[in-house]
Formats: C-alpha cells, structure tokens, sequence
C-alpha cells in the first residue's frame, strides 16, 4: 500500500515530511534487540557510534555487501509505501545503504549534506528517544565567510541559556523527530539545505520546528533527550560496484 506523502508534508520547504507513529511499539523494540544483538562493527565518528550496512560508499558509488535479513522487510515496506527511490508502481526500487547512529543525552552531528553520490531522497527512522534535526539554506563561500567571523566574535552564551545554533539565520525549518516517527526529506530539502542535530540535552521547540503539532508539542517548551536515541539514516547509492574495483 503505497502512503499520499502529501499528506505528511510539513513547512514551507518543500519534500519534507513528517510521519508520526510509522511502525508500532513492538516493531521498535524488535529493531532495538536486533541492533543491539548485532555483531556489526560500531565506529566512533564525532563522540557518537556509528553502524555502516550495505557496503563501504567512496568516491565512485557502493561497494555492496548483503545487508541483514532482519532489516530487509523494513526497507521493502519503506519503499513499497513511499516510492521516494524511484521506480515503477509495484516494482520500487530499493534502498541498499543504511547508517545506524547512536546518539547519547547531548550528542548531535554537524550541519552537512549527503551529497550527489546518493538517490536525492532520505527516510530517517527514529527510535528510543527524541531529536530536533534543523534544515538551513546553503550559504555561499563569501556569505559562509561572513558568518564564521560573526561566529568567532559572538559572545559566550550566559550560563543555562540554550546554545547558539550553527545555522543561526539559515534555518528554514526544522523537525522533531519522535520516537517511532519517519522523517522523509528530498529534492530542494535534499540538495539545497544543510541538515544537523544540536549538541542539547533539551531540546528548544521554538517557532523553527514546523511538525510542533504533529508531534505532540508546543512552541515553547523544551524537549528531553533522557537516554540513548537510534536512528536509520536509509538510502541509496546510485552507483555499485563489485569487490573487484580498485579504490
């Protein structure tokens, strides 16, 4: 059964989506056992751990390697209802390239893009706990120049008050991402914005967050990040390549 995204559309920037309660209580903590059980290597990238499914990604597209089997239902079913990976109505194309991040009380990831190495569309699950991922214009060279001087020269925040956001004047729109929930960006979100996660232990939800509804919350109030927070980052590289290419 394929989902109207439209439906789910949230903000004025176009192809974000927000689709609360995308799987149910039993299927999270299913997920959470396996991820936990797995003998995947984790990575440490920026103080936060870091799975890598479905092959190494270089410079040139994916090196695939099998992705797990309790994972594969999970992938049919998001590509089978959103479509966002291309292909034809009842033969979607699927995703092959999954990131598991592990986010502690506190942890976030840097404002960055995903680059044109990938199918321009992403479906971020979120289980566990809680995160705010804030979506800002990419700036130009000399207006990114402009901005690190400001930066440099900002004063310190008072004890208490909440952090200063490295897309401060760029955010065009972020999301709260519950537990459980689906957040699908693509297209202009895609390729024209940066997207991050704020090093907070609370969580501001201010007049940015365009799900606030959605979401069960109100302008205003802070959000807890109490305990460890997972996400699947799903994707797909557009280019693969067998174990015999020379990187």
């Amino acid at each position: 059964m394929s989902l109207d995204l439209e439906r789910f559309r949230v903000g004025a920037l176009p192809s974000l989506y927000y689709i609360p309660e995308a799987i149910g209580a039993e299927e999270e903590q299913r997920l959470l056992r396996e991820i936990h059980a797995s003998k995947q290597a984790w990575k440490v990238v920026s103080g936060r751990r870091l799975q890598n499914l479905g092959g190494i990604v270089h410079k040139k597209g994916l090196v695939a390697a099998p992705l797990p089997s309790w994972l594969q239902p999970l992938l049919a079913r998001l590509a089978g209802e959103t479509g966002i990976w291309g292909g034809e109505p009842g033969a979607p194309l699927l995703p092959n390239h999954v990131l598991i991040n592990a986010y502690q009380p506190g942890e976030g990831i840097m404002p960055h893009t995903d680059g044109p190495l990938y199918h321009p569309a992403v479906a971020i699950l979120s289980l566990g706990n809680p995160a705010v991922v804030r979506f800002a214009r990419k700036r130009t060279e000399d207006a990114a120049t402009a901005a690190a001087e400001e930066a440099a020269t900002a004063a310190v925040p008072a004890e208490g008050a909440p952090p200063h956001h490295q897309l401060a004047g760029q955010l065009v729109a972020s999301v709260a991402c519950m537990p459980r929930s689906l957040l699908i960006f693509r297209d202009e979100a895609y390729s024209g914005c940066l997207h991050g996660i704020l090093e907070a232990q609370v969580e501001s939800i201010d007049g940015s967050v365009v799900n606030a509804a959605a979401a069960g919350l109100v302008v205003g109030q802070g959000l807890l990040r109490s305990s460890e927070r997972i996400s699947l980052t799903v994707r797909r590289v557009l280019h693969t390549y067998s174990l015999g290419i020379r990187l």
